[in-house]
């Protein structure tokens, strides 16, 4: 199992918390709420875990640094392992970005609750995809107060749809009509 700085920049549990697969397809989940305290991904994601390697990374909920998953990012593109990244919140604009920089290693960006997000031209230039796949506005109709955690079962199904739903067709740029 691969290992990181655990200083980090949450204060409780490690920056990176790596699970499932030693090899093979990446799922790279970057959380600004700071779960995974405990050096493990949610009981949710373990099905995940059974087909892929998971990098759980905290980052600061303001989003003003990415470093640790740029690091992330840099060992699979090394290891020429391809990716998804899942993102939670203020930080999908940084995750956008990053997938354009790693374009060659990350597939698709998957969004929870990303607020006024807009794909950037570089990112659709660089072929990457991106979805909404789980989404909570409060209110009587839905489960979740916002933001909606990555650990949710709602979370874990549209992450599993859009799996699937990859290589079965193009998916198209996320607008915010």
């Amino acid at each position: 199992m691969r290992q990181f700085d655990s200083g980090g920049p949450r204060a409780q549990g490690p920056a990176v918390v790596w699970a499932g697969l030693d090899q093979g397809p990446a799922l790279v989940v970057i959380d600004p709420a700071g779960e995974a305290t405990h050096a493990e991904v949610p009981a949710t994601w373990r099905p995940l875990a059974e087909r892929f390697q998971i990098a759980w990374c905290r980052v600061p909920a303001t989003g003003e640094s990415l470093r640790d998953v740029e690091d992330v990012l840099e060992t699979l593109a090394q290891d020429q392992t391809r990716a998804d990244l899942v993102v939670s919140g203020l930080v999908s604009d940084g995750a956008l970005a990053l997938a354009a920089l790693f374009d060659a290693t990350v597939r698709s960006v998957l969004l929870v609750n990303p607020g006024p997000v807009e794909p950037g031209d570089q990112v659709r230039a660089a072929g990457v995809r991106s979805r909404i796949v789980a989404h909570s506005e409060g209110g009587d109709q839905d489960r979740e107060e916002p933001p909606i955690p990555l650990g949710h079962p709602d979370v874990v199904a549209g992450v599993i749809t859009a799996l699937a739903d990859a290589d079965r067709q193009p998916w198209p740029d996320v607008r915010d009509d």
